[in-house]
């Protein structure tokens, strides 16, 4: 999901990049609690007939699931923030708070779109300055990195000070 933000001067803007979440952790859980009382229900149910070694199977099952639930929701939380200021390219990745943070001069910033070795593979977007680079959006579809390109692109080339003039 792909939202952008500017001042009303135009000089600075913000690229909020967050996955789409299509299940709140309420969702989520009510989910996992129907799924576990199903398994666990069947697995005591044969366990009452003698089968007992259901059971820990369906343990295991169930232990399976909540952790793949848990690191999906733990993913969707995911926030990347671009911001392009009349100086600086910043991104700054993280969950609630930046964990990770990248900056260059807004005039040596460059955008690129590379095609991914492997033809059905994403392309990656990456912002690049003296050989260092970030990559961006990589949760994003490629109708969405594709416009993200284009308006990175297109802001930082535009200069501040002609922002002013018009």
């Amino acid at each position: 999901m792909l939202e952008r933000v500017c001042d009303p001067s135009g000089l600075d803007c913000h690229w909020v990049i967050r996955p789409n979440q299509s299940l709140s952790w309420r969702g989520a859980v009510r989910i996992y609690t129907a799924i576990a009382t199903c398994c666990l229900g069947i697995g005591v149910l044969f366990a009452f007939y003698g089968y007992w070694p259901v059971l820990p199977f369906a343990g295991l099952e169930v232990l399976l699931l909540g952790i793949a639930f848990y690191r999906c929701l733990l993913r969707s939380q995911l926030r990347e923030v671009i911001t392009v200021s009349a100086e600086v390219v910043s991104v700054e990745k993280g969950r609630h708070q930046p964990q990770e943070h990248w900056e260059c001069p807004r005039v040596w910033a460059r955008v690129a779109l590379q095609q991914a070795p492997i033809a059905w593979y994403p392309r990656r977007l990456t912002v690049a300055f003296q050989g260092r680079q970030v990559e961006i959006g990589q949760f994003l579809n490629e109708e969405e990195r594709g416009v993200l390109a284009e308006e990175l692109q297109q802001m930082i080339r535009t200069t501040p000070w002609h922002k002013h003039a018009g």
